[in-house]
């Protein structure tokens, strides 16, 4: 990607173009650079929701292991209870 002028970009979108294309024809955006920009959102927001995974799993861990802790009756309770109210 290289500067072209200030604030803008040229870059190679290689086999996506094609589809950018489509989503301008079926009237989804106006333009393709509103379709890349949609596109770049979508991975910044994916990126935020990896980022809180990830914090989430690294609190998880660092809460210890609950001893008391019973799997069998968590998963009777869950999942066995569950499976006789809907059938």
């Amino acid at each position: 990607m290289r500067a072209t002028r200030e604030g803008l970009a040229s870059v190679s979108l290689g086999s996506t173009k094609e589809l950018g294309l489509r989503l301008v024809a079926d009237g989804r955006f106006e333009n393709l650079s509103e379709a890349c920009r949609a596109g770049l959102r979508r991975l910044a927001e994916d990126a935020r929701v990896v980022d809180r995974l990830a914090a989430l799993g690294d609190d998880g861990m660092a809460s210890g292991i609950d001893d008391e802790f019973d799997i069998d009756a968590f998963v009777k309770d869950t999942f066995v209870e569950d499976s006789r109210a809907s059938g």
